[in-house]
């Protein structure tokens, strides 16, 4: 699964993510992955403190996908965008690490690991 397949998944689950989508590319002029992943970073921690076990299923869900059938750059996405900046948060990690599946905790023990915070 590639870069676009994963947007059209998240988009699928998550609307509001859709007009960020769209802003980005207006603005970029074309797709930068790890720059629209990192601009929906806010969203993903908003739906994290609020802490609504249905839309972090469908969250982590998505995550999960990324971390299992995505190819090298969607996983990189994962690990590099998206799980070290939940990492940033204590808070939201553990909240976070609550929903994960188990290839998505993998892959966030690692990048905290690395990152010297585990």
């Amino acid at each position: 699964m590639d870069v676009m397949d994963t947007i059209n998944i998240l988009i699928d689950e998550f609307k509001d993510l859709e007009p960020v989508l769209q802003e980005h590319l207006e603005f970029n002029e074309e797709l930068l992955p790890h720059v629209y992943f990192g601009e929906c970073n806010d969203f993903f921690i908003n739906y994290i403190n609020e802490d609504n076990p249905r839309v972090l299923q469908r969250l982590f869900s998505v995550f999960e996908i990324m971390a299992t059938e995505g190819n090298e750059d969607v996983e990189n996405i994962l690990c590099v965008t998206i799980l070290e900046r939940l990492g940033d948060d204590r808070n939201v990690l553990n909240i976070a690490q609550k929903y994960m599946g188990k290839k998505t905790r993998n892959l966030s023990d690692e990048t905290e690991k690395g990152w010297g915070r585990y």
